[in-house]
């Protein structure tokens, strides 16, 4: 008997030294929130005049606005008697410890009239709006709009109120719903992706549907429910490639890093997933060096330039304190007491340039950052959807940044006030005066949908594979899955060609990032977790990754970032 079970043991031995395949585990996923009970209201609207002549300008105020992120505000350019002209619109607010002010400029044909949005901060939500040109002059009027509270839900609908109530089969609760419906025009749907950043979802109700928005409008629309949004249809667009990323079938779909619905009979409105903000900077607590958001554990700053260099402040200020005490003593007994009128003042600025010095020594006029963030590659469309996290340091403010109309920045949260910052709306979006302030530790939120040739290629060598890296960046780890096979390969830098050896799981710790907790947590860890198929790859990347930095050179501290996608083979 202990014969054969011995035989049975060395029978049994390779297949125990062998380790399970195993692949992400779809268990580990976080299922994003849903809208379950919606008891909703009509937002409710009205318009302010803001300058009056030949050229009218107004403004629609009282409607609501995201807790967080940004809002499209309304205007419209009455130019019925007015000649060709350009407008520039500027809204000033003083909301939270600075002035935010948001501008952009409209060319308007004579005898036309022009209804249109522009993206200001959510938080700043009063203010004044200035119209200004050869024939207005200048004119403002004041723009008032109403925050949702951060419990309730924010739902944008591109049709009427009628429409959206037939769509959904459900009447108004006028005396206890708490979310708000605002139904705007399909014709002034944004053409940012930043207007729709805070938004819990975005109905179209229009019988036109998708393919009722212009260019502009379905690509900002598009890229906001592809890194993270929540879009609701009535049904599909009948034109192929409009919605690029539709993949599957069911009524609720996965659409990028965020999700399609097709609100049919079969359909349940509380099974859809809500649209969050998909990132959240952390902003300056008052009276401290901690980092917070409001209802959140405080957590570190990402860069060392952040803190107080207390150490190096406190040698100085005691070495000061010696040479003016009893250094100035000494100095008087040896020269006298009339050299001190020099003595002193000499010694103050001494330590002050001492302190000047160490600082443009040790931080440099260089901006200092630090990236982080989550990708999901397009290759069949040659872009990058990413959602990340940037966090800079500069003793002197970079002047200005400039992102692309499909790239949104989310401010650090501030407890409901607005973080200072200038705006100007053109081809995308100009920040200047309070991006990077000088001297001053912030971090910004990153959602972009933006062209890239980067990819993996994956090419058969004999029994073997090889892997070419042409994602532009270092590759700390890649795994691809090929058929039911799962490779890897490690360290592999820009344009290295290298042997994919076997491997049996994925090391979840290589995929790590120190600022995930800033992260919505239901959107990336699909992007991570999920399991691969046949041609998909996940890689972790350093450096700058694909984070817009808005053309600011940067000095990077840390960077680390997390890439899926399929290989080019």
């Amino acid at each position: 008997m202990r014969a054969a079970l011995l035989v049975l043991v060395v029978l049994a031995s390779p297949a125990l030294a062998r380790k399970p395949r195993q692949s992400t585990a779809s268990s580990s996923l976080t299922a994003p929130p849903t809208f379950g009970t919606f008891n909703y209201q009509f937002s409710q609207t009205e318009r302010s005049e803001v300058a009056f002549g030949k050229t009218i300008v107004s403004a629609v105020s009282r409607g609501h606005v995201p807790w967080m992120g940004w809002a499209p505000l309304r205007i419209t350019i009455d130019n019925a008697a007015g000649p060709k002209q350009t407008v520039k619109l500027v809204f000033r607010s003083n909301s939270g410890g600075g002035s935010t002010e948001v501008t952009r400029a409209v060319d308007i044909e004579a005898g036309s009239r022009l209804s249109f949005s522009m993206p200001i901060p959510a938080e700043a939500r009063y203010g004044m709006l200035e119209a200004s040109s050869p024939v207005i002059g200048r004119q403002s009027g004041h723009v008032g709009l109403t925050s949702i509270y951060d419990r309730n839900r924010l739902v944008v609908s591109f049709g009427t109120a009628e429409e959206f109530e037939a769509f959904l089969h459900q009447k108004p609760d006028n005396t206890n719903g708490e979310d708000q419906v605002l139904p705007l025009p399909l014709d002034e749907a944004p053409t940012e992706l930043a207007a729709y950043v805070g938004t819990h979802a975005v109905f179209i109700t229009d019988a036109r549907g998708f393919e009722g928005l212009n260019e502009a409008q379905r690509r900002a629309l598009e890229g906001w429910v592809a890194t993270g949004g929540t879009l609701v249809l009535g049904a599909l667009p009948r034109t192929q490639g409009v919605l690029p990323l539709l993949a599957g079938d069911g009524a609720i779909r996965p659409y990028g890093l965020g999700h399609l619905a097709v609100l049919d009979d079969d359909a349940r409105f509380s099974l859809i997933p809500e649209a969050r903000v998909p990132v959240a900077p952390l902003g300056l607590q008052e009276g401290t060096r901690r980092y917070a958001s409001p209802g959140t554990a405080s957590y570190a700053a990402l860069l060392p330039q952040a803190l107080v260099p207390v150490g190096r402040f406190l040698f100085i200020i005691t070495l000061f304190t010696l040479l003016i005490g009893p250094g100035s003593v000494w100095l008087a007994r040896k020269r006298g007491p009339a050299v001190l009128l020099a003595s002193i003042p000499a010694t103050a600025f001494a330590t002050c340039v001492v302190i000047l010095g160490s600082s443009l020594l040790l931080d440099g006029f260089t901006v200092h950052g630090a990236s982080y963030g989550y990708t999901l590659l397009d290759r069949a469309h040659n872009r990058a959807i990413t959602v990340g996290l940037t966090a800079w340091y500069a003793n002197l403010a970079p002047r200005s940044a400039k992102f692309e109309s499909t790239t949104a920045l989310v401010a650090p949260q501030r407890a409901g006030d607005a973080t200072p910052v200038d705006v100007e709306w053109s081809d995308g979006a100009r920040y200047r005066s309070g991006f990077v302030p000088s001297r001053t530790y912030r971090e910004w939120g990153v959602v972009s949908v933006e062209p890239t040739r980067a990819r993996l290629v994956v090419r058969q060598k004999g029994e073997g594979f090889v892997l070419q890296n042409a994602l532009g960046h270092r590759v700390d780890a890649v795994w691809v899955k090929l058929g039911d096979e799962l490779f890897s390969a490690k360290d592999v830098r820009d344009g290295a060609e290298v042997p994919l050896a076997p491997d049996d799981r994925v090391d979840e710790a290589r995929l790590e990032i120190v600022g995930s907790r800033r992260f919505v947590e239901s959107q990336w860890r699909p992007l991570v977790m999920a399991p691969l198929v046949d041609g998909q790859f996940l890689a972790s990347l350093g450096g700058q990754g694909f984070v817009s930095t808005g053309g600011v050179s940067v000095s990077l501290h840390d960077g680390r970032h997390v890439v899926r996608g399929e290989v080019e083979r």
